[in-house]
């Protein structure tokens, strides 16, 4: 499967303690072993690295985190002015933060699924992409 993944997933699936561990930790599993294919914004590196170094992760930990995720098969998409623009159109249709509205705007650009764990984006997202949550053994 291609989809969008939030940063959320990926943060959950390296903490045991998340309540959503389990889901968060087969969907990035899924993608490293190339069964699901991710697309996520360049500012994703960042996202997952502030969530991370907050937590005290180490940066080569944070790496190893971020390496498998972002190279091919999976796909990094740069925002520019013009995607900004249509993010915005996304932020105030949806009533969506920034990052999450950038997150639902790739997912209807691509055509794909966004997996997220952000309730906002699961519950006002719907209304322009498929929004789905990580699941086990799917």
């Amino acid at each position: 499967m291609r989809l969008v993944l939030d940063a959320s997933v990926a943060i959950a699936a390296t903490r045991a303690f998340e309540p959503f561990y389990a889901p968060a930790r087969a969907q990035v599993e899924r993608a490293l072993q190339g069964i699901d294919v991710v697309v996520v914004p360049a500012f994703f590196f960042v996202e997952v690295a502030g969530a991370l170094a907050r937590q005290g992760v180490a940066e080569p930990d944070i790496q190893a985190v971020l390496d498998p995720l972002t190279r091919p098969p999976h796909e990094v998409v740069t925002i520019g002015p013009k995607r900004a623009r249509a993010a915005l159109r996304m932020a105030i249709a949806c009533k969506l933060r920034g990052r999450d509205a950038l997150y639902v705007w790739l997912a209807e650009r691509e055509g794909i699924p966004v997996c997220t764990l952000d309730e906002e984006i699961l519950l006002r997202g719907t209304a322009r992409a498929q929004t789905i949550r990580p699941q086990l053994g799917v």
